[in-house]
């Protein structure tokens, strides 16, 4: 727990500063390549966001946690230090820019594909198919459930 968890000032700020300063090399690359083609960025070049997930973990690690709350109960302790203040600000800036990209992204798709809006399902079936990210193979749900492990699934809608 974050309680446990004993960072230095330094630490922190250098961490937190690795990871804002990478995710804006990678939003900027991410808003280049998409608008290049929104089209192929979703298909072929998402795998920026893996990037952005791997730093996110690297912070976790540096840290001493394995979860968001427990990494904002860390740097709550160091909040009243201006340098760690700047640091988290920026962060929480980088987020609020990443949303407001994949916003965009998302609208462009709607926009370019002539779509008036879908449904959304409540529910997947195991048998609902997919293409699988890396490899491009076609996959099932249902194999990625019960394998007794936690499962982070990244869906990324394309009408292509």
């Amino acid at each position: 727990m974050a309680e446990d968890v004993t960072v230095s000032e330094e630490t922190l700020t250098s961490s937190l500063s690795l990871l804002v300063n990478l995710g804006k090399v990678l939003l900027e690359k991410a808003k280049q390549e998409a608008a290049e083609s929104l089209e192929k960025f979703v298909p072929y070049k998402i795998t920026t966001l893996y990037g952005l997930m791997t730093a996110g973990a690297q912070l976790f690690k540096s840290l001493g946690v394995k979860k968001k709350s427990e990494a904002e109960a860390v740097w709550q302790k160091f909040y009243h230090r201006a340098a760690v203040r700047e640091q988290v600000d920026e962060l929480l800036q980088l987020e609020s820019d990443w949303d407001s990209f994949l916003v965009s992204v998302d609208e462009g798709l709607q926009t370019t594909a002539g779509l008036s809006g879908g449904t959304i399902a409540e529910s997947l079936s195991p048998d609902t198919p997919f293409t699988e990210g890396r490899s491009g193979k076609s996959v099932t749900l249902g194999q990625y459930l019960d394998q007794g492990q936690k499962l982070l699934l990244v869906l990324i809608r394309h009408f292509g």
